[in-house]
């Protein structure tokens, strides 16, 4: 992916500005750059027992860490740019690579210059490189226009080396596919895949960012990221953004849109996360991403488990190492009711004398008997007035009948007699399946200012808030009903 485009996409979004990231805390859960590194678009190359990251960072250099367990992360020193004024690459590595092991070597492949050839950089060592030569894969036909983003794969039945990039294909977005036997020189194939033109409610796309390819429980997969793809309702968001993937039977196709192609996303015109990539860890393959934010700046987010439904479309769940984050159990409680009054719509029960900075909140929740429940985090408590009139906190709210997730905004002064409460919506998904009839586990996350929201361990919501506070009580509101909760518990974790 290409930082100059992407740049120009943020500053519409009036999201530029705050890419300069500090470690202001310490090491472990996500991993955020030291010495005012960048971090953009993100890949992960296992080695032996070790992750190595590597980012896009600042003045064309890519940014390192290693990592044992892809949670707790040990900071190496930047790639530099390597190139010299006059070089086609003069400006560095600006367009997102991926670094593959051959033959005792490592190499990274890279671009610089949209829509410029790509190049390659060496390693013995992981830690000393140089650049290979002139740029080794230039755009040739049948593809004109995007050129960038390669990712490649060892072809052990063809003895070489398959390569995808993010291209175009008569004038339309595609999948672009190479091959080579040595990384250095390559053959141009026809595109694996040409979306239709696209408009607001079809199965077009409007770029293939970042394209991955990998197998998965006998079916072939390819992920790639885009914005703005569909405005209408698609797997189960409105106006998204984020990481989406194609499926095929065979590896060379045909490859097809599933039913819900969003596999990791925002909606309502929210970019939280982008740029998700996937590893193999025990034997699972995981989708990891950049988290994005104007408050907090960019950084690595918590792997998600990527698993199967029956019909072969994927989706994301808990993955069950990152328990290791948690540290001291500070509430328990084996079964909690929230009823709101005959004569009241909302009821709302503070968790009083608990408070957590980052923190996993895990319980069984049913809502058979009311039309919503909010469950709020970080909140200053007591929430009721008239101490909260000026306080805001934010929620995760569950609407059954509607098959809703919604995270909002609470501005928690009953109003109208105690029939209603001033919110504001910052993303839904919507699920009627997930919801089971008002039973289902939830699962919340909450580190720095991001917030990761899990439904029957499924992901459902990765989104950053600006203004949440740095501490803060939980509270529960029933909705027209009762509420109940079960098994629920509260752990603090690693801090960020």
């Amino acid at each position: 992916m290409k930082i100059t485009t992407k740049s120009l996409k943020l500053a519409a979004l009036g999201l530029v500005g705050t890419l300069l990231l500090f470690n202001t805390g310490t090491a472990g859960t996500v991993y955020i750059p030291q010495r005012g590194e960048w971090m953009w678009d993100t890949w992960v190359m296992q080695d032996g027992a070790d992750y190595h990251l590597f980012y896009l960072s600042k003045d064309g250099g890519l940014g390192r860490a290693v990592s044992p367990d892809l949670i707790h992360w040990k900071q190496l020193p930047m790639i530099p740019n390597l190139a010299k004024p006059g070089d086609w690459d003069e400006k560095g590595m600006l367009l997102t690579g991926s670094t593959v092991k051959y033959n005792g070597k490592y190499y990274i492949s890279y671009g610089s210059k949209h829509p410029e050839p790509l190049g390659l950089l060496v390693s013995d060592d992981l830690m000393n490189w140089k650049r290979v030569g002139d740029p080794v894969l230039p755009a040739k036909e049948p593809y004109q226009g995007d050129w960038r983003d390669l990712s490649n794969y060892w072809n052990p039945g063809k003895n070489l080396w398959d390569g995808y990039l993010c291209g175009r294909y008569k004038g339309l977005p595609c999948v672009a596919h190479v091959s080579s036997p040595d990384l250095l020189h390559w053959s141009h194939h026809e595109p694996l895949f040409v979306t239709e033109q696209y408009t607001r409610d079809n199965n077009g796309f409007v770029e293939f960012e970042v394209p991955e390819y990998f197998e998965l429980d006998g079916k072939y997969y390819i992920s790639f990221s885009s914005i703005r793809s569909r405005k209408n309702l698609t797997s189960g968001r409105e106006d998204a953004a984020g990481t989406w993937y194609l499926m095929a039977d065979k590896k060379e196709g045909p490859y097809r849109v599933p039913t819900n192609p969003l596999l990791m996303g925002t909606g309502m015109g929210r970019i939280d996360h982008y740029v998700g990539r996937t590893i193999t860890n025990k034997g699972k393959r995981l989708m990891y991403c950049q988290n994005w934010g104007d408050f907090v700046g960019c950084n690595w987010s918590t792997p998600k488990l990527i698993k199967t439904e029956p019909n072969h479309e994927l989706y994301l769940s808990y993955w069950p190492e990152l328990d290791v984050l948690k540290k001291a159990r500070i509430f328990a409680a084996p079964s909690l009711a929230v009823k709101s009054d005959a004569d009241k719509r909302y009821k709302i029960h503070d968790l009083e004398g608990v408070k957590a900075s980052d923190f996993m909140l895990t319980c069984d929740l049913a809502i058979t008997s009311a039309k919503s429940c909010t469950i709020t985090w970080r909140s200053q408590l007591p929430l009721a007035p008239p101490q909260c009139e000026k306080t805001l906190t934010y929620g995760l709210r569950i609407e059954p009948k509607e098959g809703q997730f919604s995270l909002v905004q609470v501005y928690p002064k009953l109003l109208f007699g105690g029939n209603t409460y001033n919110t504001m919506l910052n993303d839904r998904y919507t699920n009627k399946d997930l919801c089971g009839g008002g039973k289902m586990k939830l699962r919340l996350l909450v580190r720095n200012n991001r917030s990761e929201v899990y439904i029957n361990d499924r992901w459902i919501f990765n989104v950053g808030f600006r203004d949440l506070l740095a501490e803060g009580g939980f509270s529960i509101l029933a909705e027209s009903g009762e509420v109940n909760l079960s098994n629920l518990e509260i752990h603090d974790l690693e801090a960020l």
